[in-house]
This record gives structure tokens, C-alpha cells and sequence, in this order.
């Protein structure tokens, strides 16, 4: 068990370390976009925090549940299946961007909102479960963009491509993403909501 965990951890550095600059670049433009907003929609986002707030953890849970976690499923599986084509890259390093940049953006709202409360609601919305899941998705990514340098090294050199082996060991990395984010997603549905509501109670 511990050989097949480490051999599944022992990613690419040097994919990792792209993945995690292009996250810092989409954790700053989250964070600065904000600034260039104009005031309407700035009105917007503070009604949409307003319903969402008001709202939130009063629906069926059972059914939020089902949402998160097809909305996380489908993410990991978007840059799973993109992995096995050869124009996915591009897409792939685009959708760990955008997901960096949406934590940062709601953090960033949140605090445009809320003030300094908004520091700590923008925290609990994020925390854990949101940087798990963006974990999940660049660990997936080096995956995926590993087997798509692979495939086009393949074809260029017309090497012989065992795609069993390389879809054994991918369809492995992707089950144990899945039931990460289930567990990420029965805390954002359950806990978090909670967690919120307590902190907007508090005066500050």
C-alpha cells in the first residue's frame, strides 16, 4: 500500500511547480480584479452575497449535496478527460487558473462586502474544502498534462504507446480524487454553512 501511495504522489516537479505559479498568478488577479470593477457591478456582487448568505443552508441539503459534488466531479473530469487529448493542455493549465482565480475573487468579495468580518467569511467559505478541491484538480492536472506531453512525444517519435498501463494508473488518480472531493463536498454542504452563519452573527 505504501509503494503504490508513493509512486502515485511522486508527481513531476517540474509540471508541479508550473501548475503552482499559474495558481499564484490566478490568486493575484482574483485578489486585484476587484479594483476594476465598476460600482454596478460591484452592486451586484454585493446583492448576489446578500441572497446568497440570506439563502444558504436553507435548502434541501440532501439536493446541495448532489450539486457540489457533480460540480467538483465534473471539474476533476473535465481535466481528466482533457488529459487524454491533445489540444487539452492549453485547457487543462486555463481551468486551474480560472479555479485559483475564483478563490481569491470570492475572498476578495466577500471582504468588499463584509469588511473585516468579510476576511473571515471569505476564510470559512475557502477553507478547507475549496483548497482541497483546488489541490485535487492540480494534482490531476500534472497527470493530465503529463500524458498529453506523452501522447504528442509518441506520435512525433512514432513510438509504441501501451495505453492500458497509462489508463490503469490515470483511472486510479482519478477514483482517488473523487472520493476526496465527495468528503470536500459533504463539508462545504453540511459544516460550512453552519460556520458562516455564526461568524455573520458575531459584531464586529
Amino acid at each position: 500500500m505504501k509503494k503504490i501511495l508513493d509512486k502515485l504522489l511522486n508527481v513531476d516537479k517540474k509540471v508541479l511547480i508550473f501548475l503552482a505559479i499559474i495558481s499564484i498568478i490566478g490568486i493575484i488577479t482574483g485578489s486585484l480584479f476587484m479594483t476594476i470593477l465598476s460600482t454596478n457591478d460591484r452592486e451586484l456582487i454585493n446583492s448576489s452575497l446578500d441572497t446568497f448568505m440570506t439563502q444558504y443552508g436553507q435548502i434541501n441539503m440532501q439536493s446541495e449535496l448532489i450539486n457540489n459534488f457533480l460540480i467538483n466531479l465534473l471539474y476533476a473530469f473535465g481535466i481528466w478527460l482533457l488529459g487524454i487529448s491533445i489540444i487539452g493542455l492549453p485547457i487543462v493549465i486555463f481551468l486551474i487558473f480560472m479555479k485559483s482565480f475564483l478563490l481569491s475573487f470570492t475572498i476578495s468579495s466577500f471582504i468588499m462586502k463584509y469588511k473585516a468580518k468579510g476576511i473571515f467569511l471569505g476564510i470559512i467559505y475557502n477553507l478547507p474544502h475549496q483548497v482541497i478541491n483546488l489541490l485535487i484538480f492540480i494534482y490531476l492536472g500534472i497527470y493530465s498534462i503529463k500524458l498529453s506531453l506523452y501522447i504528442i512525444e509518441t506520435i512525433i517519435h512514432k513510438k509504441n504507446l501501451n495505453f492500458k498501463h497509462i489508463t490503469n494508473r490515470y483511472v486510479t488518480i482519478l477514483c482517488l480524487g473523487i472520493i476526496v472531493l465527495l468528503l470536500s463536498s459533504l463539508y462545504e454542504t453540511y459544516l460550512m454553512p453552519i460556520l458562516l452563519k455564526k461568524v455573520l452573527s458575531i459584531k464586529l
